[in-house]
């Protein structure tokens, strides 16, 4: 996938938000999509003494999560500021003391040397309490129900003067998040990475200083995560892969939109669908197709109708007229533990008319044959229905093969009627093993052999078998 199609979706962002100080375009959603449950531990300032008040909470959505500063950083070294997802306290709240605050310390020094001393003693009441602190949080969080459990986050909060004062009231703390929004796209593992009067592979304009590591997403690679396989020296890597600061800010406003707004399922299998405008610069085609995506979305949750959402996306992305856009879908999986994504497939630059031929006309087709018709679907139930061509039956018939069928599908690429066979057959068999010992869930042997005969019906329509000899 080209980066461009992240970048140009960060350009609209951008430009819908111009009004964003620098550091809210590097401040994320903890949770995107989902009410997190905030945990504020809350201080007081007092006669030139910083007090603990306790534990309270508020909900962070996509209205005020701005407020938290909230910036994911490494596993090993904590997130940016102060404001982090709930886990193992002792390693979180050790985190605070141990990186947090030297840093936030050490950035004041520069920025605000008149607040030094307020972040010291900060930290000092920090230390003091923090067995209590630690105790009264774990309680809170012990007494939420177990969807707000799998939503939380905590924070600091301070009340000066009467008025509680949430992390982005303080500049040094929208500095360090503004400063690691731009710095994690040169600097990685100790190594800096820039380079001086070079063009940005993005841009494609010559700039005053391009950066070697940025990317819209933290890949797994077979060295280390996030770096670049094969390249021996990491500190000339802006040489392979040059991004100016423009392109990585709104690199990074394209990947927090795709994360929030463009992150489906398919059958099970997570991947990103991402738009491109067939024409540079066509900002409309990009926002139409933008638009239509969050439609779709408005409609699969306000109905109780659509019944298979991942065929329903894909059909009414072929009912487009126009190839003004191109689609990349990413699959991937990533590791619950790094964050980092493993890429599964990739089916790039995929247009609606593609979309249309495999979810619509093709199905339109083979579903009129008689054979569908008024089928027995259950044992003991008499009720019979027809058969439609869903991507669910690839999804029974090819579980192991399913990102490797599902390419071949998008792309045209032929299957081996040897391998359609076996795949067909092991599924039959597995059913009547299950069946003959009574064991889980079976199905109607006629019912398997009609989808049998759908999926070859399907595979034939789009001139996709290999037939071997």
């Amino acid at each position: 996938m080209q980066d461009r199609a992240v970048t140009d979706i960060g350009k609209l962002e951008f430009l819908k938000n111009k009004d964003l100080k620098p550091y809210e375009l590097f401040t994320q959603e903890p949770y995107p999509n989902k009410v997190c449950k905030m945990l504020l531990i809350e201080f007081k300032l007092e006669h030139d003494n910083i007090l603990f008040k306790g534990i309270d909470t508020k909900n962070v959505n996509e209205q005020n999560f701005s407020e938290y500063a909230y910036r994911k950083g490494s596993s090993r070294g904590g997130d940016i500021t102060f404001t982090t997802k709930f886990g193992d306290l002792d390693k979180k709240l050790n985190t605070l003391l141990k990186t947090q605050f030297p840093n936030l310390i050490q950035l004041s020094e520069k920025e605000e040397p008149n607040k030094v001393g307020f972040y010291k003693k900060w930290k000092h009441s920090f230390i003091e309490n923090y067995e209590k602190i630690k105790e009264e949080l774990q309680d809170v969080y012990d007494k939420q129900e177990k969807k707000d459990k799998l939503a939380s986050a905590f924070s600091l909060a301070i009340d000066i003067d009467g008025q509680k004062k949430l992390l982005s009231y303080f500049n040094s703390v929208k500095k360090l998040i503004a400063k690691n929004g731009i710095e994690s796209n040169y600097k990685k593992y100790g190594v800096t990475s820039k380079g001086k009067n070079s063009k940005c592979s993005i841009c494609h304009k010559v700039k005053p200083e391009v950066f070697g590591f940025g990317s819209p997403f933290k890949y797994s690679t077979v060295d280390k995560t996030g770096t670049v396989s094969g390249f021996f020296n990491q500190k000339a890597n802006w040489i392979n892969y040059p991004i100016c600061e423009s392109c990585a800010i709104e690199m990074e406003l394209g990947k927090n939109y795709i994360i929030k707004y463009l992150t489906k399922y398919f059958f099970g299998k997570s991947y990103y669908l991402i738009p491109k405008a067939v024409f540079p610069d066509d900002k409309d085609s990009l926002d139409n197709a933008l638009s239509l995506f969050n439609e779709i979305d408005y409609q699969i949750k306000n109905s109780e109708i659509i019944g298979a959402t991942e065929d329903y996306l894909m059909k009414k992305i072929g009912e487009v007229d126009a190839n003004l856009f191109t689609l990349n879908l990413l699959f991937y999986e990533e590791n619950a533990t790094t964050k980092a994504i493993k890429i599964k497939m990739m089916l790039e630059e995929i247009p609606p008319s593609r979309f249309r031929k495999l979810f619509i006309e093709v199905p339109k087709i083979i579903n009129k044959n008689p054979l569908f018709k008024d089928i027995d679907y259950h044992y003991k139930k008499k009720e019979k229905q027809d058969l439609h061509f869903s991507f669910r039956l690839i999804k029974q018939f090819f579980e192991d093969e399913f990102y490797e069928i599902t390419y071949k599908i998008f792309m045209g690429r032929k299957i081996s009627q040897k391998e359609l066979y076996k795949n067909y057959m092991r599924v039959i068999r597995v059913n009547y093993i299950k069946r003959t010992n009574n064991e889980g869930f079976v199905e109607r042997g006629d019912l398997l052999i009609a989808k049998t005969y759908l999926l070859q019906s399907y595979f034939e329509e789009l001139n996709l078998i290999k037939h071997d000899n």
